[in-house]
C-alpha cells in the first residue's frame, strides 16, 4: 500500500495509504451541555522553536466568532526535563505547498500556553489550570482566535534546547449558539 497526503481547497490535510496509520494524539472529546473539551498528548521531546501540528484531524473551531475559551488544564504524565518553556497556539496550512505534511503559519503560538515554564512540569501527575490571567495561560483564554477565515490547527513549540517529558492539554470552551463544526 501506498503513502500519501495533500492539503485539500479548504485546509484540511488529507492522509491515505499508510500515512494514515498514525495513530492520533487527540481531538475534541464528546461531551454533554454547553462546554466542550479538546484534547491533546504532546510530547516535550519532539518540539522544536517552530511550531508543529499536534493532530492532522482536529483543530478549533474558530469561525464561530461567539466561541469562548474557559480555560486549559495541563496533566504532566510523565516529568519534564530540560530548560526554557513551552507554548500550545494555533496555526494553519497553506494549500497548494508541495512539503509532506505542509508548512505551519502561525495564527498565534500562544493562543493556549504561553511561555509555560518547563520547570513547572514535574512531578509526574501535577496538574496545572490556566484561566485568563495565571502565569502561563494563552491569549484565547477568556475569548477567541481572531482568524475566522482558517482552519485553527493546534500547535506546539518550545523556547529552546532539548525537553523531555509527555503532557496532556485539555482546552474546554463553549459556543453561542451552538458548535456546529
Amino acid at each position: 500500500m501506498s503513502a500519501g497526503s495533500w492539503l485539500d481547497n479548504t485546509g484540511m490535510f488529507r492522509q491515505y495509504g499508510t500515512s494514515k496509520a498514525v495513530p492520533a494524539s487527540g481531538g475534541d472529546y464528546l461531551s454533554y451541555g454547553d462546554l466542550r473539551q479538546m484534547e491533546f498528548t504532546i510530547n516535550l521531546a519532539n518540539l522544536t522553536t517552530s511550531p508543529l501540528v499536534q493532530e492532522y484531524t482536529t483543530f478549533f473551531p474558530a469561525s464561530n466568532t461567539q466561541l469562548f475559551v474557559e480555560q486549559v488544564v495541563i496533566d504532566v504524565e510523565t516529568a519534564a526535563t530540560g530548560s526554557g518553556s513551552i507554548s500550545v497556539g494555533t496555526g494553519f496550512m497553506t494549500p497548494g505547498t508541495t512539503t509532506t505534511p505542509p508548512a505551519v503559519t502561525a495564527i498565534s503560538n500562544t493562543a493556549f500556553v504561553n511561555a509555560l515554564a518547563v520547570s513547572s512540569l514535574t512531578p509526574a501527575g501535577t496538574k496545572l489550570t490556566l484561566t485568563a490571567g495565571s502565569t502561563g495561560a494563552g491569549g484565547y483564554i477568556g475569548t477567541t482566535s481572531a482568524d475566522q477565515t482558517h482552519k485553527n490547527y493546534i500547535t506546539a513549540l518550545a523556547s529552546a534546547g532539548s525537553l523531555t517529558g509527555t503532557i496532556k492539554v485539555r482546552v474546554y470552551y463553549r459556543g453561542l449558539p451552538t458548535i456546529t463544526q
